[in-house]
């Protein structure tokens, strides 16, 4: 059932990427910039990547905006691979990287190589349809990667957002439905990221709203009677539930993880919205011996899933860096490389030819197969056109 219901969400994004790939339709100074570095349908079968090594160094560098801090650790490994190419790395946070690129852009500054970061629709809707953003994958790779992970933009990996809880103090999962949330046992014991500071809790509360038929009919199997709507849709209803029990919200990812995390507290809260790779840092003594879990069967699902993306700006000043840099990005076979920082618990691989695992250094290893976990996968489009209205009901609600 989960696989069936994974391979029908997949279906939403693979539709998303006939329709735009039939709407392209460049103006002819950006198609003219794309057959000169080639690049989307200019983009060869194969590249002759000794001879895109000589014009990188040619180039001498190249220029990533992210929303990662780990994307500093490809730094001194890719310098030493590719010798001549620098490496300048700017972690500005998902908004802020597509945002900078979006203004440096319309003021005719084109600064940027790679936009290294999630915010799905922002990329498709705002950076792509205006011809800001242009996906690139290594040819060789094509046969490895899925087309919704190479089209119409390109993705590093799969993220997680989920809801957390302190195994160490519940042990077993204290909840089983978003519904409870909503109980008074839980006010003030829920804490979240404030999705006005974080496009992707943001899209993660847009997607709740976006599950309202689920939510709805998961209110009647939990309370065993239909709900009464008094907001526009269960969706919004779960979130007016959520914040009427005083959920607090916080700045960072890392203010609610070491919170759901901390052994100390007799009560520590439900963390909602929190980044599946927070699971890095779990037993790690240097911040406080954190025991966060995700819940895995919560229903109707679990969480949110989404692709984090790597693509190449217009007019990147060194676009073959950019090629090489996106080539070492994604790694090896056996999670190696560029793709390195991000093997971890969590994260998913674009490329699906790695069959080794990863041991995690206190749980050991962790074997958490995509398809076999309840999650929504996140429809940019829709996203695209709710969020704003989602904003303005928090903004409306929250404060």
């Amino acid at each position: 059932m989960k696989q069936a219901r994974f391979a029908v969400l997949l279906a939403v994004v693979f539709t998303l990427v006939l329709s735009w790939s039939v709407l392209a339709n460049y103006p002819a100074e950006v198609d003219e910039w794309l057959k000169t570095v080639g690049l989307d349908p200019y983009a060869p079968e194969m590249e002759d990547w000794d001879a895109v090594y000589e014009k990188a160094k040619a180039e001498g560098k190249v220029i990533i905006y992210t929303s990662s801090s780990r994307t500093i650790q490809v730094k001194d490994e890719f310098e030493a691979l590719y010798p001549g190419i620098e490496v300048e790395v700017y972690h500005l946070g998902t908004t802020d990287s597509i945002n900078k690129l979006h203004r440096e852009q319309l003021s005719g500054i084109y600064n940027c190589d790679i936009i290294h970061a999630s915010g799905y629709p922002s990329q498709l809707f705002l950076l792509a349809a205006n011809h800001m953003v242009f996906p690139y994958y290594p040819p060789e790779l094509k046969d490895v990667i899925p087309q919704n992970f190479r089209e119409p933009l390109t993705a590093q990996r799969y993220e997680a957002r989920g809801v957390f809880y302190n195994d160490a103090v519940y042990g077993d999962p204290p909840i089983e439905s978003w519904w409870e949330l909503t109980l008074p046992e839980w006010r003030g014991k829920i804490a979240m990221v404030d999705p006005i500071v974080d496009a992707s809790t943001l899209d993660f509360i847009t997607t709740i709203v976006d599950n309202s038929d689920q939510l709805a009919e998961e209110y009647e199997r939990f309370f065993g009677k239909p709900i009464e709507l008094t907001e526009e849709n269960a969706g919004y209803q779960l979130l007016r539930g959520i914040l009427d029990n005083g959920v607090r919200l916080y700045s960072g990812h890392r203010d609610v993880g070491d919170l759901v995390g901390d052994t100390s507290m007799a009560e520590p809260p439900i963390g909602i919205g929190m980044v599946y790779s927070q699971m890095r840092y779990y037993g790690d003594e240097s911040r406080g011996d954190l025991r966060h879990q995700p819940f895995l069967e919560l229903k109707p699902a679990v969480g949110m899933i989404y692709p984090s993306l790597q693509n190449i700006a217009y007019k990147a000043p060194n676009p073959n860096a950019a090629k090489l840099m996106i080539k070492y990005l994604n790694g090896d076979d056996q999670g190696g490389l560029g793709l390195a920082p991000w093997f971890q618990e969590g994260n998913w691989p674009a490329r699906q030819d790695i069959t080794v695992g990863h041991a995690h250094p206190v749980l050991g290893e962790i074997n958490w197969k995509l398809e076999e976990i309840n999650f929504w996968v996140m429809d940019p489009e829709a996203i695209w056109e709710q969020s704003n209205d989602v904003q303005d009901w928090w903004m409306v609600n929250a404060y």
